[in-house]
């Protein structure tokens, strides 16, 4: 069943991203030439009603990306109220959040015809931080371990669970100390004689190549179904290493929140107060117009 309701959340925001991606593909192709045309000479330009900010194109995509943007307080929202917490998996809603924090920047960043100043400025490049700040929170979010419900594991949880896998490995695929040995040495060899934060940024080259080492670790140490021992051995592994990181990646995502909202709020704020004086001005949009 989570299996199934993992592909279908896929392929709604594989959709989604395609959407997005061709939106963005077609304005740039229509208004490239806009886009390219030194400030001075944009109000002379003729599509300029269209491309510009206030443009029938360019207003759109910039109501687009900030419904985006708030969509993007939904996570939150969710995380927090006790009366959510049956909505769906945590992991599901951040990987929307995500989507939503790649789109609504790339359509905000389309609306503003590349023209970015004063006031929206600040909420722009705000903007701009939240979502590269996000890639680096992403990773965070994924070093750190977690139960099926998307909570934080405690470190006797994951010791425990890191137990559980071995003893299962053992009985079912005849895993004897040597293969443990060797199987540990794989998780953490290349780990230990390195300070913690140069292991962090190890860590994705590492687990890149796990696989391939398990491949070729299974065949001298386990029996019966080798792909199933594969899979034990790789969450094995992910876990001792997260384990062994554990302490510093939890101090990173809380000092990565004590930057991420901050901006957040910042672009939330002034992207209200920018909307609130567009709509004071008379700008409204007239799709087509």
């Amino acid at each position: 069943m989570r299996q199934r309701s993992d592909s279908s959340h896929a392929v709604i925001l594989t959709i989604l991203a395609l959407a997005v991606a061709g939106l963005a593909a077609w304005a740039l192709g229509g208004g490239w030439d806009y886009y390219t045309t030194a400030l001075a000479e944009r109000p002379h330009h003729p599509d300029v009603r269209e491309f510009r900010a206030a443009g029938s194109v360019g207003h759109g995509l910039g109501i687009l990306g900030s419904l985006m943007i708030l969509l993007l307080l939904l996570y939150s929202v969710r995380k927090r109220a006790k009366r959510l917490q049956r909505a769906g998996e945590l992991r599901v809603w951040l990987r929307y959040h995500i989507f939503l924090g790649i789109a609504g920047p790339i359509l905000i960043t389309l609306h503003t015809a590349f023209k970015v100043g004063g006031l929206v400025a600040v909420s722009y490049w705000s903007m701009v931080a939240v979502a590269v700040s996000g890639f680096i929170g992403r990773y965070l979010y994924q070093q750190i371990p977690r139960n099926v419900l998307g909570e934080t594991m405690a470190v006797d949880e994951v010791e425990a669970r890191a137990e559980a896998l071995l003893v299962e490995l053992s009985a079912a695929h005849g895993l004897d100390d040597r293969g443990a040995a060797v199987l540990e040495d794989i998780a953490v060899r290349r780990l230990e004689r390195r300070a913690a934060p140069v292991a962090l940024l190890l860590l994705p080259l590492l687990n890149a190549a796990l696989v391939r080492q398990l491949h070729r670790w299974a065949p001298r140490h386990t029996d019966g179904d080798r792909a199933a021992a594969v899979r034990l051995a790789k969450d094995w592994v992910l876990h001792t290493r997260r384990l062994r990181l554990f302490d510093l990646v939890r101090d990173l995502f809380h000092y990565w929140h004590v930057f991420h909202k901050p901006f957040a709020i910042i672009m939330i704020v002034v992207m209200i107060v920018h909307v609130a004086v567009a709509v004071a001005l008379g700008y409204v949009w007239e799709f087509g117009s």
